[in-house]
């Protein structure tokens, strides 16, 4: 797997771009390779690529957990907290269309619903949109689900709150709405309106690592229709919004926020 289109630094407020070769619904090589470096942190193979997750034993909840990630109780704490926590913010390579569905709704309806206090759940989660038929000269609405697969393991319900939040405010920016219209023809007339589609990423994680260590994740896949398959190179200059609305959640709760491609 190659790696990184683009990397933002919210202290700098620049973006750096490089080339690179992208998989869809798979983590960046940056975040595997921080994994690796992880003590808690290990890498599985999907059929989307390597992704990442908390090694047994040493999940939120365990021993280990709470022994390495101490309560902050102290503003100087807090602060030093933040500066030693990065976080990455990754969007796949593929776009998916939503149809008339706000792709931030889905996600925020989805991930609040089968992500629970420490962990999501495996099933898919299923969300309503419509976009159109086509049969003969004639087209119009039609009912269809978005499906949503979710995974993250944190530490409670309001760590689960601040990484949902995050995955919503970095699929605010970068979206692509069109205007479709259709026409319903019949012998007594024709019957007509407009739908608007939502695009965007097909895959969103947010990842954060304090001391070198996981901290915690989460991350959601999206399918219905596919559609460009080079979508987060060429929003490229979204991803320092990404960053920047990211960054703010829960008072600095993300630290240094990166946005990457997939």
């Amino acid at each position: 797997m190659h790696s990184l289109v683009a990397i933002l630094s919210l202290a700098a407020a620049a973006a750096t771009v490089a080339g690179a070769a992208p998989t869809e619904s798979a983590q960046t090589s940056s975040v595997i390779e921080r994994c690796d470096a992880a003590e808690n942190c290990e890498i599985y193979d999907t059929p989307d690529g390597p992704k990442i997750r908390f090694k047994a034993g040493m999940e939120p909840g365990s021993e280990d957990y709470n022994a390495r990630f101490p309560n902050a109780t102290t503003a100087g704490h807090q602060a030093i907290v933040k500066r030693n926590t990065q976080t990455h913010v990754t969007f796949g390579s593929t776009s998916i269309n939503y149809g008339t569905t706000n792709p931030c709704d889905a996600l925020h309806h989805c991930l609040y619903d089968y992500c629970h206090e420490g962990s999501c759940d495996s099933n898919a989660c299923t969300a309503d949109t419509k976009d159109l038929y086509f049969s003969g000269g004639s087209s119009g609405p039609r009912s269809r689900q978005l499906v949503i697969s979710s995974h993250g393991q944190y530490n409670g319900w309001d760590e689960r709150n601040h990484f949902v939040d995050a995955v919503v405010a970095a699929a605010a920016n970068g979206q692509k709405w069109t205007q479709h219209d259709w026409c319903i023809r019949t012998k007594e007339g024709d019957n007509c309106g407009t739908q608007w589609w939502g695009e965007q990423t097909n895959f969103v994680s947010v990842n954060k690592f304090y001391n070198g260590a996981l901290r915690g994740y989460i991350e959601a896949s999206v399918s219905l229709d596919g559609g460009d398959s080079g979508w987060c190179g060429k929003v490229a200059g979204a991803l320092g919004g990404i960053a920047g609305a990211v960054n703010p959640i829960a008072g600095g709760f993300f630290g240094f926020v990166s946005a990457l491609c997939g």
